[in-house]
């Protein structure tokens, strides 16, 4: 079965997203173009410093698929970086120090990077790496005075389509993240259908949540940026889902959002009134998210990989609907769903989604046998690509012609919208020095990575150092909530593992570094059982980690709102998630935000009649 949307967008005359950029500049340059709390930026200004910067790495001798890294925090800057890298004809890759040391020294000698942009703070966490790779870091704060001394008018590189525009890294099942190569071609066929399916204008205000990492950013900036709007930048501290999220959105009146399932059913049902359009993707929707937000905003479900340059089909949603499509394929964007034999399915049956697109991926960076794996010769003359990308999703076309998502033929899956393969998770664990096995899972009722390991000696590893060992290799969303001890593994007749007989999982407390500590009072009492309610656990101790206990940040609005009603006050969320969230710190801290929420005569007074019992 094949859908095909639009015009053959090989032969549109489409301006490069660095043009598109220009003639918004030149539409509205006094308008604001991002905004980050106190900070302001006009259209212009930004136009100016990344004309600048693209001018400084020119001249450094940064050319056509050089690859420049990105390393900074969420901020103008970040942005301003971003479009530099563009304008001077080459391609970024971002880093974030949300990864380990280990996956930013991977990265950084793999895309064989020269130069990084980054600032003073984070230059000092890749001092070795510089060393080793003879990186020129370029940190903003400290060098601009450098930077201004360049022209602030526009380079005079053109990028072609074929130039590399960025190389984005995803998890990889071989035990590596892989690197996906993407062309300029894809995105300004990506912006201007985004920029039509989410009505966007010059008088919307959109959040920018994705990390830089993820390639929802890349939607979310240039589609924001072409449009004309202004880019709203997140604070850089905050966990920001549920009430927290609300409240920003609120603040900062945004109109147009981009989210996760997992982080919109967070988001307070109270109204929004700037909210326009929501973007779901990442995941799959939920029919519950759809019939509430449909009849409120323009509700839009979006599908489709990294290497497909972020977007395949969207599908506007309605109240209407039975199912949560993934929609109809893009201009430039053709889908099959084919059996095994590379044959088209039949209407109501599955089939593996495969696309053809002007945005398709160049392929994975260094790892020609992956990219031949994945990236096939395409027998359908659709005149978008000579190409197919398999995406590994089953799909099936039902009687109405929508598109459904059935689930996985791999053992790829999304976690809060972030593309993990278990296969890196099971190869990390594989080589831990004690560990003579490992098979990871996803249990989808529970919305968690389960892990299960055989150790290699007979003393074991206990889960404190098997996590604080995975946490030097992998991001922290790639690390198993629960883990299980195994003498051995059943094998099939193949000689594999046979994943249908592992035992499940107890909701037992895991084996930590620290003993098991009941709580002491009232309060840890009502801690332990909120954690224990939301973990899954049988109990808690009040010096147990509640991300070592398996424990995400998207749970923190229930156990937010759990305290709330056991204490009959708001408590904000910085205050129950800390530097240590225990149930001992996290007490400790309750009962000092309450006693600083005390008018000063009452306390006054309560320590008067303390003063009194203490005479009596």
């Amino acid at each position: 079965m094949k859908l095909e949307e639009g015009l053959n967008a090989t032969a549109r005359q489409l301006a490069s997203i660095c043009e598109l950029f220009q003639q918004t500049v030149e539409r509205n340059p006094d308008a604001v173009c991002i905004t980050q709390g106190e900070d302001l930026y006009t259209y212009r200004q930004i136009d100016g410093k990344s004309n600048q910067l693209a001018h400084y790495l020119i001249q450094k001798g940064v050319a056509r698929d050089s690859i420049i890294g990105i390393y900074q925090d969420r901020s103008p800057d970040m942005v301003v970086s971003m479009l530099a890298v563009l304008k001077a004809g080459a391609a970024y890759v971002p880093l974030t120090s949300a990864y380990p040391a280990e996956r930013i020294a991977h990265i950084i000698k793999e895309t064989k990077l020269s130069i990084l942009l980054t600032s003073s703070k984070l230059e000092e966490t890749v001092a070795e790496c510089k060393h080793e790779a003879s990186l020129q870091c370029i940190s903003l704060d400290s060098e601009w005075h450098q930077v201004q001394q360049e022209s602030s008018t526009r380079p005079s590189v053109r990028p072609a389509a074929s130039d590399l525009a960025y190389v984005i890294y995803t998890s990889g099942s071989t035990g590596k993240p892989k690197g996906v190569m993407i062309e300029h071609r894809g995105l300004p066929n990506l912006v201007q259908e985004q920029i039509a399916a989410f009505q966007l204008n010059e008088q919307d205000r959109v959040l920018q949540y994705a990390a830089f990492t993820f390639d929802a950013s890349v939607s979310e900036i240039l589609t924001t940026l072409v449009a004309g709007a202004a880019l709203v930048l997140l604070p850089q501290e905050g966990t920001f889902v549920g009430e927290e999220l609300y409240q920003y959105m609120i603040e900062q009146e945004i109109s147009v959002v981009t989210l996760t399932p997992s982080v919109l059913a967070t988001l307070s049902q109270n109204d929004l009134p700037a909210l326009k359009t929501i973007v779901s993707a990442g995941e799959a929707c939920t029919k519950k998210l759809v019939h509430y937000w449909s009849s409120k905003v323009n509700l839009v479900n979006a599908y489709g990989p990294s290497e497909a340059t972020v977007c395949a089909t969207m599908h506007t949603c309605s109240q209407a609907t039975d199912t949560v499509p993934l929609g109809s394929p893009m201009n430039g964007v053709a889908v099959y769903l084919l059996d095994a034999q590379l044959n088209p399915v039949a209407q109501g049956k599955t089939g593996e989604l495969y696309l053809s697109s002007v945005g398709l991926a160049r392929g994975y960076l260094n790892e020609p046998s992956l990219t031949d794996k994945h990236f096939i010769p395409n027998p359908f003359k659709d005149g978008f690509s000579g190409r197919l990308y398999r995406t590994g999703d089953i799909c099936r076309l039902n009687a109405n012609g929508s598109l459904e998502w059935m689930g996985r033929e791999d053992n790829q899956i999304k976690v809060a919208g972030v593309r993990i393969e278990l296969g890196e998770v099971e190869h990390s664990l594989r080589d831990h020095p004690q560990l003579q096995e490992a098979v990871v899972l996803y249990h989808y009722e529970k919305n968690a990575i389960h892990a299960y390991v055989q150790p290699s000696a007979a003393t074991k590893p206990n889960i404190s150092q098997i996590r604080s060992y995975l946490e030097s290799l992998l991001p922290s969303y790639m690390i198993p909530a629960r883990f299980m001890y195994v003498d051995s593994f059943a094998i099939t007749a193949n000689g594999k593992i046979d994943r249908n007989l592992l035992p499940p999982i107890d909701d037992m407390r895991p084996e930590l570094e620290s003993s098991y500590t009941a709580p002491r009072n009232e309060l840890e009492q009502a801690l332990s059982n909120i954690w224990s309610e939301i973990l899954h656990l049988d109990k808690v101790g009040i010096y147990d980690n509640f991300f070592e206990l398996g424990g995400q940040s998207l749970m923190a609005t229930q156990i937010v709102s759990r305290i709330r009603s056991y204490l009959g006050m708001e408590i904000p969320l910085y205050v129950i998630f800390g530097a240590k969230p225990t149930i001992e710190q996290t007490a400790s801290a309750i009962e000092q935000y309450q006693l600083e929420q005390i008018d000063s005569s009452e306390l006054e007074k309560m320590l008067l009649e303390l003063e009194q019992l203490e005479r009596n």
